[in-house]
């Protein structure tokens, strides 16, 4: 069996997040139990996924359950830097603009 990819999900000062790392099927229950924390408010939070060495559509349902986590609590999540992979996974599943991919 192969070893899980690893995942980081850091804040700036600036107050956006940054995703780094891999989530794959591999990993993805830990990612959706580690979801990005204290988002509320009204106002929009980014989670800026440059640093997002691989996408497949295990990444794009954990990215669909954090955003759907986030609304349960008043708040938005946008995804900024998609790499073009998990853009396209993203066209193709029509969730685009459910993610505020941008």
């Amino acid at each position: 069996m192969s070893e899980a990819p690893q995942f980081s999900v850091d804040r700036d000062t600036s107050g956006a997040l940054h995703l780094r790392g891999e989530i794959s099927y591999l990993n993805a229950a830990r990612a959706l139990r580690e979801a990005p924390q204290h988002l509320s408010g009204e106002s929009a939070t980014d989670l800026d996924l440059r640093g997002l060495r691989h996408a497949d559509s295990a990444t794009l349902a954990v990215l669909i359950a954090w955003s759907a986590r986030a609304r349960r609590h008043g708040a938005r999540l946008n995804y900024t830097h998609a790499p073009p992979g998990l853009r396209n996974l993203a066209r193709l599943c029509d969730v685009e603009q459910l993610l505020g991919l941008n």
